[in-house]
């Protein structure tokens, strides 16, 4: 009775022992799969990060864009509109320049 006792104590042990050893297997298992989708988000999150700020510096570009275009057209005008004045003056710059050269002459 007591050999069987004894056997039945060591079967129950060796059946714990397999137990324990699954259960860290399985353990081991299941934290390499959480780390494999740990590693997998990682990526994901990062392309889509990545995507995300592509997206924003196009978005970026095209408001500066408009922005330099406006402030392009503004001063243009600024331009057009002080080359427009000189232009219109020239007339009487050139009769001024051309009076003071006929008096400088004809006073020599």
């Amino acid at each position: 009775m007591t050999v069987k006792l004894v056997e039945s104590i060591r079967e129950a042990e060796s059946q714990a022992d397999d137990v324990i050893r699954e259960a860290q297997k399985k353990a081991r298992q299941e934290v390499k799969e959480a780390e494999e989708k740990a590693a997998q988000l990682l990526n994901t999150t990062a392309a889509d990060a990545g995507a995300q700020a592509k997206e924003l510096l196009s978005i970026a570009e095209a408001e500066a864009q408009k922005e330099a275009a406006a402030f392009l057209e503004a001063h243009q005008k600024e331009i057009d509109a002080m080359l427009s004045g000189a232009r219109a003056r020239l007339p009487e710059a050139v009769a001024r320049i051309t009076e003071r050269v006929v008096k400088t002459h004809a006073d020599s």
